[in-house]
């Protein structure tokens, strides 16, 4: 049996026009409060009617039941993007030629875990996600679910060939940072403020030989007590941070 379809919602200024610029595909309607708007919520509002997306009134009050993060005053009901093609890669490259930050995932095939993963992203600003054709979840409706909007903010590109596609990305300039529990370098010693890709690995595997074969670089997060670990989804939390952290220079 196919999982149902499933529809997210996106609240916040920055999430909203994100997925407004991204077309209207798969987008169906955006709430706004009512009263006097914002310049920047006029600005949805334009993109929206200019799309052809229905645009709802509703109160304040009424935003406020269906999440309970700050809203700003807009949601946007979407359907996930679902998985992207290498051609699409090839634009999001184009697209962010300084500062790129991608997400590779080697082996995770929980859908759980997998939605937690584009959470993260989304919610730190990587570029896509990149995942194998084999031994990859699914974007079924738990991984986007868990997602929490991830799933329809940050593009998912699934390759034939991950280790191909990692030399690839490496001819562009890419650095492409492998995590490793018995790595001799911890995370923060890695410079992560340029144009990067970061590997993870499946929690019972870890990565691939191949794959981390092909890493520039192979990097620990540095634990106290490393018999328990991290889940794979908070270890991308983790990793994710960390690039952000060095490149607002905090």
């Amino acid at each position: 049996m196919k999982d149902a379809p499933v529809t997210d919602l996106l609240f916040g200024i920055n999430s909203v026009e994100s997925r407004l610029l991204a077309g209207n595909q798969g987008v169906h309607e955006l709430t706004v409060r009512e009263g006097q708007l914002s310049r920047r919520v006029e600005a949805l509002v334009a993109l929206a009617e200019e799309a052809a997306i229905p645009v709802v009134r509703v109160t304040d009050a009424d935003l406020a039941q269906l999440t309970s993060i700050n809203h700003q005053g807009v949601a946007l009901r979407v359907t996930p993007m679902g998985l992207l093609g290498e051609k699409q890669l090839d634009r999001i490259l184009e697209a962010n030629p300084e500062g790129l930050l991608l997400l590779i995932l080697d082996g995770v095939t929980d859908p759980r875990n997998f939605g937690a993963c584009l959470r993260s992203a989304a919610t730190l600003g990587v570029h896509a996600v990149i995942v194998p054709k084999d031994n990859s979840a699914p974007l079924n409706a738990a991984a986007a679910k868990t997602a929490s909007g991830g799933a329809s903010i940050v593009p998912v590109v699934q390759v034939v060939n991950l280790v191909r596609c990692i030399e690839q990305l490496q001819q562009r300039g890419i650095w492409i940072v492998g995590t490793l529990l018995e790595a001799d370098q911890a995370l923060h010693q890695v410079d992560l403020t340029g144009n990067v890709a970061i590997v993870m690995g499946s929690e019972e595997r870890g990565m691939r030989e191949r794959t981390r074969k092909t890493c520039d670089f192979l990097v620990n997060i540095p634990m106290p007590c490393a018999d328990l670990g991290f889940n794979v989804s908070v270890a991308t939390g983790i990793c994710l941070y960390e690039a952000v952290r060095q490149r607002l220079g905090t």
